[in-house]
């Protein structure tokens, strides 16, 4: 069996690209949770994301948001924006490298609950 050519193998998934596309059209998408960077609050195999499309602008510090990268979608908590850069970090992960504007492409919406407040206290206080 031949292996795929280097294009395909690290193509990012179909159903990421047709997110990202639709929320880039205005339109919200519901996407599995596959990383477990933003443990506690979202658990990977188990919860949905529910993402209203959105630019830098809309977002405030706190917020969950969808960053198209490269390689992918990536979902991460706003810690804080500038004109020219975005900074993100996962809840159980390390600081992103800081990101353009142009990169965020929705807002998740999380409904308010116990866990969500400690997750984003835990998450802005470490």
């Amino acid at each position: 069996m031949s292996a795929l050519p280097a294009a395909y193998r690290f193509a990012r998934p179909l159903r990421f690209e047709l997110a990202a596309q639709l929320l880039r059209e205005g339109q919200s998408v519901e996407l599995p949770a596959t990383g477990t960077s933003m443990r506690p609050l979202f658990f990977p195999g188990r919860d949905r994301l529910l993402v209203h499309p959105a630019r830098a602008a809309d977002a405030r510090p706190g917020d969950i948001v969808v960053l198209e990268l490269p390689h992918g979608l990536i979902a991460h908590r706003l810690l804080w924006a500038t004109a020219t850069a975005l900074h993100t970090r996962g809840d159980d992960a390390g600081d992103d490298p800081p990101l353009p504007p142009s990169a965020l492409i929705g807002i998740v919406a999380v409904p308010p609950s116990p866990r969500a407040l400690w997750a984003a206290l835990r998450a802005l206080f470490r």
